[in-house]
């Protein structure tokens, strides 16, 4: 059986096609595509039909290349973003992106009307500007309309499952990303609804991954050229959870970073583990596939890199991400530290500037913005480091060590952040694959269709069909006296 993975990150996506052959997972990229958000009326929103039609196109290719070949198929993106149907079922508005600036007074009515320690009671999960209990927050104060007339949340990946198939339920570790969800209990955590007046009709109803959601639509598959036969199974919706599902590790720990836009930094547990310490940490506690639990802490990543290009693309048009690497491999070294996680950084309107001031603010070096190799070391070499701070952080919580670490996603493709990784975690470092995300979206749709009975059996699969490279620890002292340092003007 076939299954095509639609992958949505929030700088690209692609359509996948897979099956297993021979305990090996056989792949061919069947359409890839821009995903970014839009700036409407001075509000940033995805615009969810354009991002549909990327779909349609990548099942168009799929029935070019296979006619009426009956498949599976399932849509992953990032959490916390949804759109509100109404009673009829049609979307009410065009979905906000998590980083509009409208959600920046959330924060401060969390904590006067229910407080973030009794929340995080409650869901497990990381207070973030961006979670999808601010931002209907920050609706409410908006007197966004939307409130009123919808009848059901389903978050963007789950929306794309509707207009595939017609059926409105939400994935369950896509729901546990929003902060209205009860990890421990797996369900709608009823005590925050009340708290902030958040009618109960939205909720929608929860679907596990591996679940078969619907048929595909008859009037999608006429439009495709796809069999009518073909099915909807979800896979973990959540693309952090589909990814670490991909992780090949067999060790007692599973430690992964899921690097992409954002790196998504954890451990795999069995339970969630809510306590004091994990509170003052503020670690979630998200849904993974298969019963398992998502120990981790978001660090903003490669965003970084991604919003320099764009500034520096203005004076040199064809700069890759290659020769970035390239040009950060001359800089010197250690030049200066930021704390990725820096509000400065959510979406600032010039990120080479937000770097540069942020030097500027912590009585470091100035430097030039459009010193590309330098402020991409910086930005290369203070993601490491916080990778290090983090996972000493989730360490401590759950009381496990950690002797191998697994990283998958496109951020393997830069070396020189994953050497550094290694340097700076002065543990050995596996790489692959870099379409972990796609792949686990695949192996759950096959898990869906009782061709892989476990979580093992996925890993197991994904092990013996990619080649993985291996990173050693290097320049351990040097790394060492720089995480101190990093730690100490960071306060991170």
């Amino acid at each position: 059986m076939k299954h095509i993975a639609f992958d949505l990150g929030a700088e690209s996506g692609r359509a996948i096609v897979g099956e297993i052959v021979k305990g090996k997972l056989e792949t061919e990229e069947l359409h890839r595509f821009p995903t970014e958000g839009t700036y409407v009326n001075n509000s940033l929103r995805w615009d969810i039909y354009r991002l549909f039609e990327e779909l349609k196109t990548g099942i168009k290719e799929y029935a070019d290349r296979y006619g009426q070949e009956p498949c599976t198929m399932g849509v992953d993106t990032w959490g916390v973003d949804f759109g509100f149907l109404d009673k009829n079922g049609r979307l009410c508005s065009i979905p906000y992106h998590y980083r509009d600036k409208r959600n920046r007074c959330a924060p401060k009515i969390i904590e006067e009307t229910l407080g973030f320690d009794r929340l995080y009671e409650l869901t497990g999960v990381q207070q973030l500007d961006i979670n999808s209990l601010n931002q209907i927050i920050a609706a409410k104060e908006s007197d966004d309309q939307t409130l009123k007339i919808g009848d059901k949340l389903l978050f963007i990946g789950d929306l794309l499952h509707y207009f595939l198939c017609g059926e409105a339920k939400a994935e369950y570790t896509i729901s546990t990303t929003s902060n209205l969800y009860n990890t421990i209990d797996s369900r709608w955590e009823n005590a925050v609804f009340d708290a902030f007046d958040i009618d109960k009709r939205i909720q929608p109803e929860i679907i596990k991954a591996g679940e078969i959601l619907g048929d595909i639509r008859k009037d999608l598959a006429l439009e495709t050229g796809v069999s009518e036969e073909c099915k909807i199974i979800v896979p973990a919706v959540h693309d952090t959870a589909s990814a670490a599902a991909a992780v090949p590790g067999f060790s007692e720990t599973i430690a992964y970073i899921s690097s992409g836009t954002w790196s998504l930094v954890g451990l795999e547990l069995d339970n969630a583990l809510i306590n004091n310490q994990t509170m003052a940490q503020n670690i979630a506690n998200y849904g993974g596939a298969l019963d398992k639990i998502l120990f981790l802490k978001n660090v903003m990543g490669l965003w970084l890199i991604q919003q320099s290009r764009k500034q520096w693309l203005k004076e040199n048009k064809d700069l890759g991400y290659g020769d970035i690497v390239k040009k950060a491999e001359k800089a010197e070294a250690f030049f200066g530290f930021i704390n990725p996680d820096d509000r400065m950084f959510l979406n600032p309107e010039n990120m080479t500037v937000a770097v540069c001031e942020y030097l500027k603010k912590t009585g470091q070096r100035e430097l030039d913005p459009n010193n590309i190799g330098q402020v991409a070391r910086i930005i290369f070499e203070c993601l490491a480091l916080k990778y290090r701070k983090v996972f000493e952080l989730l360490k401590s919580a759950s009381g496990k060590s950690i002797d191998i670490l697994n990283i998958i996603g496109g951020g393997i493709q830069n070396e020189m952040l994953t050497q550094f990784t290694a340097n700076a975690m002065g543990v050995k470092v596996v790489a692959g694959p870099v379409e972990g995300t796609a792949s686990g979206n695949i192996l759950l749709q096959a898990y869906g269709s009782k061709e892989i009975n476990s979580l093992e059996e996925i890993r197991r699969v994904v092990a013996n069909t990619f080649e993985l490279k291996e990173y050693f620890p290097a320049d351990n002292e040097l790394w060492n006296s720089k995480f101190e340092e990093f730690a100490d003007i960071c306060n991170s």
